[in-house]
């Protein structure tokens, strides 16, 4: 009995020392000497709030010439609602996120996502489709399958997508010509040169701030060699999509 007693406790005990440094690699001290965390570039707590300009352009057509773009602007808002205990013994918030197109006009909500800590990932949970948005600690090259948790096939035909971390720590300024001085730059994807699609995708994190920049190209070319716009990167049907921070609570 006292032997079973003693494994238990060492087993605790080395549990609680794993996350104790599994804590302290995603830390690390800045110019005043206080300890700092990568976790917080993606800060969760109730009552934070985003507001975002974005530019979103839809293409449809049925042959070259047409022209088929539609093209909209509006605000973005994403705010943090409410958190409750998960199963992972942690807390998953809720993100309201709601839309206007000019900033006279009311707030209309659209969608709700989640978004957790498990383990070293943060994910968040867009339309019911689950992200690994970042992994703990950054560091520059650091790669990871952003569908990890669910079964999205992407234009390439697969599942797997493999984020990659670059420029971290580094400032940045987004479109809307608001600088930070701690981010890093998640290059989802980056399929620029195929004939056939272009699957491009980054998204920008500020520390202490959150997501301050996302863009989007998730295009489909003309496929048949028959036609004159073949091989031309000619935009059949896809979506391009910008969303830039403006504003933010800390």
């Amino acid at each position: 009995m006292d032997l079973f007693f003693y494994r238990s406790k060492l087993s605790q005990g080395l549990f609680q020392v794993l996350i104790l440094l599994l804590v302290l690699a995603s830390c690390s001290s800045n110019e005043n000497g206080q300890i700092t965390s990568d976790f917080d570039y993606y800060p969760l707590r109730v009552g934070k709030t985003w507001l975002y300009d974005v530019e979103e352009s839809s293409t449809l057509r049925t042959s070259c010439p047409d022209n088929g773009v539609t093209t909209s602007t509006y605000e973005w808002q994403m705010k943090v609602v409410d958190s409750f205990p998960n199963t992972d013994r942690g807390l998953t918030y809720s993100i309201q996120n709601s839309k206007r197109t000019k900033p006279t006009d009311a707030w209309t909500p659209v969608s709700t996502w989640t978004a957790q800590v498990i383990n070293s990932k943060i994910i968040v949970n867009e339309s019911n489709i689950n992200y690994v948005k970042l992994v703990i600690p950054l560091t520059t090259n650091l790669t990871w399958n952003g569908n990890l948790f669910n079964t999205r096939i992407e234009l390439n035909g697969s599942n797997q997508d493999n984020y990659v971390a670059t420029l971290v720590g580094q400032p940045y300024k987004n479109s809307s010509g608001v600088s930070f001085d701690r981010t890093v730059t998640v290059v989802q994807n980056d399929e620029q040169n195929n004939i056939i699609y272009r699957d491009s995708r980054l998204e920008v994190y500020a520390y202490q701030v959150g997501l301050v920049y996302k863009e989007s190209f998730l295009l489909n070319y003309f496929a048949n060699s028959q036609l004159p716009c073949y091989a031309q990167k000619k935009t059949q049907q896809g979506t391009t999509f910008k969303q830039s921070l403006k504003e933010f609570t800390k």
